[in-house]
Parts: C-alpha cells; sequence; structure tokens
C-alpha cells in the first residue's frame, strides 16, 4: 500500500502508513476496554472510547514530534534521509549516507529516547498536580505520560536498529576505534537475549501460559535467526572488502587466431561447452590483439565466410569491461554491474588478460568462503544464467556500505 504524505520538512517527506489507521483502532479499543474494566464506575462507555481515541492519537503525535526533532539532529550530522514513514510506535527511515562519525551517531541514538522521558516527565508532572484525577483530559496526560516513558524504556534496549542498539555500538566505535567491533558486540548482546526470551518462552510454553510462551519462543527463534544472519552478513563485507579477484577461479579465455576465417570461427562456436562463452580473444602469433562477439556471424553471408577473417572484424581489448586482478572484489561487482551481459576481463599489472568472470564465480567465491559449497548441478545451472547465487543482492550490499561510510 502507499504511504500518504502528512507534511515535507527540510525538503523531507514525512508520511504515515495507511495500517496506521488499523493500528490506531486497535489501540483505541484495548485502551477503552481498560478504561472500562478499571474505571467503569467513573467513566462510562462513550467517555472510555474518547480517552481511548485521544490517547492514541496524542500518542501518535508525540512519536511524530519527537521524530521531527530527531530527524534535525540526524541532518545537523551529516546524516542524508530520502523521506519517512510512520507506523504508529515508531517510523521507517529512507537513508541515503550515514553519520560517518562515532559522537555523531551517540547524539542521533540517544535524541529520541531522552525527548520520550522529557515528555512522560511533563506530562506525569501535569497528572499528579491536577485538583482532579477523574478529569477525562487528565487521564489521557497521566496515560500519555506513562505510554511514552514506556516507549522511551523500549528504545534503550539494545537490540537490533532500536536506539539502544545504535547507542551501545556507537559508544563502543568512540572508545575502541573501531566500527566493526562496536557492530559485532551489539549482534553478541543481540543473540544472548534473544536465546535467553526463547528459553523464557519455552518454560512458559509448558508450564505457565502457552499463548505467552509461544509468542515469547516465536520473538526469540526470530531474534536469535537474525543475529545468525547478521554474522553472516557481516562476513560477506568483510569478503567484499577484503578479497581481491586474484582469488577467483577465472573462466579462461577463448582464443582464435587473428588468420582464422568465419568457417573455423563456426566450428568453435558450435563445440563450445559453456553457452555464455559469446566472446573470443584473438591472438597474433601468441600476442592478445583484440576480441570478436560470436553474433559477428550474423552479419556475414555465409557464402563469404570462407574469404573473411576474424582480425578485420576485432574489436579493441581495451573497449572491453576490464578490472586488474589486484583489485578489490567490491570495485570488479560495480564494474561487473555496469555492462550490459555480466563479463568482466581480469587482466595483470602488464595489461595481460587473464581470464573473465561474472556474477556466478563471484557468488560462488563469497558462498566457499562462508563455508556453503553447491551441488555441482546447481553451480552449472547458476553459470547458465549468469546470476548471484540464492538471490544474494551484492550491489545492494556495497551500496549499503557506501552509505555507512565502510567503502
Amino acid at each position: 500500500m502507499r504511504s500518504w504524505q502528512i507534511f515535507k520538512i527540510w525538503g523531507i517527506p514525512f508520511k504515515i502508513h495507511p495500517y496506521w489507521f488499523v493500528i490506531l483502532f486497535l489501540f483505541s479499543w484495548s485502551i477503552s476496554n481498560q478504561v472500562n474494566l478499571s474505571s467503569g464506575d467513573i467513566y462510562n462507555a462513550k467517555e472510555a472510547w474518547i480517552i481511548g481515541f485521544l490517547t492514541s492519537f496524542f500518542l501518535m503525535a508525540s512519536i511524530i514530534s519527537h521524530e521531527v526533532l530527531h530527524t534535525f539532529v540526524s541532518l545537523n550530522q551529516g546524516v542524508k534521509i530520502k523521506n519517512i514513514t510512520f507506523y504508529f510506535l515508531g517510523a521507517i527511515l529512507q537513508i541515503d549516507k550515514y553519520c560517518q562519525t562515532a559522537k555523531g551517531n551517540i547524539k542521533i541514538a540517544i535524541v529520541r529516547p531522552l525527548l520520550c522521558f522529557a515528555t512522560a516527565f511533563i506530562l506525569l508532572l501535569i497528572s499528579n498536580y491536577s485538583a482532579s484525577q477523574e478529569l477525562i483530559s487528565i487521564n489521557i496526560i497521566s496515560r500519555l505520560g506513562i505510554l511514552n516513558f514506556f516507549l522511551g524504556f523500549l528504545n534503550l534496549i539494545p537490540i537490533g536498529s532500536l536506539d539502544g542498539g545504535n547507542l551501545l555500538k556507537s559508544i563502543i566505535w568512540h572508545f575502541s576505534g573501531s566500527k566493526n567491533k562496536g557492530r559485532n558486540f551489539l549482534n553478541k548482546v543481540n543473540l544472548f537475549l534473544s536465546f535467553l526470551v526463547l528459553v523464557f518462552g519455552i518454560v512458559c510454553l509448558f508450564r505457565f501460559n502457552f499463548y505467552y510462551g509461544f509468542i515469547l519462543s516465536f520473538l526469540g527463534l526470530f531474534g536469535v535467526n537474525s543475529s545468525k544472519s547478521e554474522s553472516q552478513f557481516f562476513k560477506i563485507e568483510n569478503i567484499l572488502k577484503f578479497s581481491k579477484v586474484s582469488e577467483l577461479k577465472l573462466k579462461p579465455l577463448k582464443k582464435i587466431e587473428f588468420d582464422s576465417n568465419f568457417s573455423k570461427l563456426n566450428a568453435l562456436i558450435k563445440n563450445k561447452k559453456d553457452a555464455s562463452d559469446k566472446y573470443l580473444f584473438v591472438t597474433n602469433n601468441g600476442r592478445w590483439t583484440g576480441f570478436i562477439d560470436e553474433n559477428i556471424l550474423k552479419n556475414v553471408s555465409i557464402k563469404k565466410w570462407e574469404r573473411n577473417f576474424v582480425g578485420d572484424f576485432k574489436k579493441p581489448i581495451d573497449s572491453f569491461e576490464s578490472v586488474y586482478s589486484n583489485d578489490k572484489l567490491w570495485k570488479t561487482i560495480e564494474s561487473l554491474e555496469k555492462t550490459d551481459e555480466g563479463f568482466v576481463l581480469v587482466l595483470n599489472a602488464a595489461d595481460i588478460p587473464l581470464g573473465i568472470i561474472d556474477r556466478s564465480k563471484i557468488g560462488n567465491f563469497i558462498l566457499n568462503k562462508l563455508g556453503l559449497n553447491l551441488p555441482s548441478e546447481i553451480v552449472n545451472k547458476l553459470n547458465y544464467k549468469n546470476q548471484y547465487p540464492l538471490g544474494i543482492e551484492l550491489p545492494r550490499i556495497i551500496n549499503l556500505m557506501k552509505q555507512r561510510g565502510d567503502l
């Protein structure tokens, strides 16, 4: 579903998702039920619904106001935000560039919980010093204060992408000087907390309440899997960052002499084993002089095949997208994605061609580094399709690393 823009500040659209209205109704209904159960002798059903709706609505308003201030601090710390979409109790930010300093990330992470606590303190102070605690407005203010306090505490829990998690890894980054140490430590904390929730959920499942035990077990299992995925993601980033093209197994170049006619070219193409090998590299007494595309056969009449030589139709090697054997893997993938077919030529320091790599070669190399060895049937199928295996979106990972300043 499309989100709806509610306003625009500093060139950033602030949107709400349509599901917000469903959650608003459910939250209003839940609060009105609480009012009926706890204060049914004070408020009638209509007043309970008013309290429930206004509490939910103003809670959303406070979340939006906190996010505006949080955005202001983020922009001052060099963050580039594309848009912000609210999902009732929080917001999802589309970010083009992240903050590049530990101190800046600490400021960004702490501002939202502090705003929640400040709002809670002011609202609870107003409700406590009110002359009458039975007024609808005071009831709403009191509930808003409690909910803001709860949100502030929730945001400080050191898990995932919550402010508490970002704060923890930024503090470690600041004192250790290593961003990766902060990320690794946070992931270990997430794994530990998720494991505790999973164990507690299993105990609840069999000894106390099956419903809550099932939910806790599910959340714990989800957290454990997320931590494992984050570990794998971190390993992939390191492989992209530090591995070189020279570590890959290259696809050998198909050679053809410059004075070969088109009949010999056609015979080579018919006998090829790999359907993706569409390029042949032209040599002259062992020297590389250029390359040709097999589709060139379609441009020349069969009657002229004996009289036409590949050397007359060759293209210069420097027109083929190429990388050097000592280039980093992430740079190679960027070059690869610039091509239409998904092939790049690998050269040594002397500009001599060594071989070709494609998406499947890079993908299989990364999987092997991770300890995953695919069956040969799947590898051959992927080689034919020239795709990154298992849906690994390596270009997106590289873009994310650039946004965070890791590259």
